[in-house]
């Protein structure tokens, strides 16, 4: 695809983020949440990307079969092939030991945005749900999935009688002096604590955090490099 215009389209569970790019360089990008409605946002996003009139459009999407027959439609109004990238556990840059039926997507391309083959990685994905995933050069060796910190905190309101349901922002490790500091605090806690876990457990890989939810960790963890565009940099490299 030299010298091509191509679209990546990154359909995650609550954003829409896309890169247009031209002879490896960005000239459009973006990051939008969805609402629930990710076909009605990449409907508006349409005439701008037409303008562009990209060669080819490549899309990682987690949101289901359904969805995606509707993304499709979308994008057969653009006039150019398209292509969802798929898990590939024999990739020439990444095996995988992982069941491939069992593995998103998103995970797949945000380890090949990120591989080395010189180089031991945790890939931490900071989205709807946390991810950590351990690639030892070439081979992804597999990994855990845990709910972000807004998911625990609203498991916490849902299960129990007497924790009102409110907000607040997680910032903070202290310990908490009120019921909503306490909670905020230690779902925040908890996530931190189980990455810096597999910092201890595999002491030699480097720790790479993407996702939305990376700059929320960053200021509590040590020795980590973030990276907000491993999915984008591994669908380019998917079909690239």
């Amino acid at each position: 695809m030299e010298n091509a215009m191509v679209l990546w389209l990154d359909l995650g569970n609550t954003r829409l983020k896309y890169w247009l790019i031209q002879d490896d360089q960005i000239i459009l990008s973006d990051a939008k949440e969805h609402l629930k409605a990710p076909n009605e946002l990449l409907m508006g996003l349409l005439r701008t990307f037409a303008q562009f009139e990209p060669s080819f459009v490549g899309i990682s999407s987690v949101l289901g079969e359904k969805i995606n027959h509707a993304i499709a439609a979308t994008l057969d109004e653009l006039g150019v092939p398209f292509e969802f990238a798929k898990v590939n556990d024999k990739h020439p840059m990444l095996t995988s030991r992982y069941d491939p039926s069992q593995l998103g997507v998103d995970r797949w391309l945000q380890m090949l945005g990120a591989v080395d083959l010189m180089r031991q990685q945790c890939v931490v994905g900071c989205g709807t749900a946390l991810t950590i995933d351990i690639i030892d050069k070439d081979t992804h060796l597999g990994g855990y999935i845990l709910p972000n910190v807004y998911m625990q905190r609203h498991a916490l309101y849902a299960g129990t009688q007497q924790i009102g349901v409110k907000q607040g922002r997680f910032d903070d490790l202290s310990l908490g002096r009120t019921t909503d500091d306490a909670v905020n605090h230690g779902v925040l806690f908890g996530v931190v604590g189980a990455v810096a876990s597999v910092q201890a457990n595999y002491p030699n890989f480097e720790v790479i955090l993407t996702g939305g939810g990376a700059q929320m960790l960053k200021p509590h963890l040590n020795h980590i490099q973030v990276d907000e565009d491993l999915l984008l940099k591994g669908l380019q490299r998917y079909f690239c």
